[in-house]
């Protein structure tokens, strides 16, 4: 006995499936993989800031360390730049004051070979040099071993120099250390803190001022 085609065309449950339930279930699925895609990414974004906020801290431990040491912080007053050169340059000095490659006045030590242990202790740090207009990754042990300069800066998750300005332009107390964050700009404000809306909220910390 021969199947009627037309009679099975003509039923689509013959299939299995309606095409309604087949159009349901795809768009189950694409619930999931937008769960699954946003769940990943906000991971990813959490990661980001947990690694920002830890090199920081390292930064933060390696400056009271340096000044326990030194009697203050590195120095940045005698560079100059706009706020997009000067964080390149600023950076480059923490990181080779940290390291103990200059003294807090940005000088060299008389004898390389024999100039302090570093202060850098976390070797988790992302560094970079500056190659044209491009920031290119490199890696580095912590010794001392190497008795040139090294031109290289703290770079966070999101591939800007950490911004590093002591004493501070803006007129604070203390030193400021920040990430630009995923945009790679900062509030727009100096001293004062105009209004909630000027505070740029992905900067690490949060409330620290531009202009950078």
């Amino acid at each position: 006995m021969g199947t009627n085609l037309s009679s099975t065309f003509a039923n689509p449950k013959s299939f299995g499936f309606t095409l309604i339930e087949l159009l349901i279930v795809i768009a189950i699925i694409g619930v999931l993989i937008g769960i699954t895609f946003s769940g990943a990414n906000y991971l990813f974004k959490a990661q980001q800031e947990k690694k920002g906020l830890s090199d920081i801290e390292a930064l933060k431990l390696a400056l009271e360390e340096f000044k326990s040491e030194h009697g203050d912080y590195p120095r940045t007053d005698d560079l100059s730049g706009d706020m997009q050169t000067l964080p390149f340059l600023t950076g480059q000095r923490l990181f080779q004051a940290l390291s103990s490659y200059v003294d807090e006045s940005g000088d060299p030590y008389a004898n390389p070979l024999k100039r302090p242990k570093s202060f850098l202790k976390s070797e988790a740090l992302t560094l970079a040099e500056q190659e044209g207009n491009q920031i290119q990754e490199v890696t580095m042990d912590f010794t001392n071993s190497n008795t040139s300069i090294p031109e290289y800066f703290a770079i966070d998750p999101w591939d800007s120099p950490y911004v590093y300005d002591y004493p501070r332009r803006d007129g604070n107390l203390g030193y400021l250390l920040f990430s630009k964050g995923p945009d790679g700009e900062s509030s727009d404000f100096t001293k004062e803190l105009i209004s909630p809306e000027n505070i740029d909220m992905d900067n690490l910390p949060v409330k620290e001022p531009g202009n950078w």
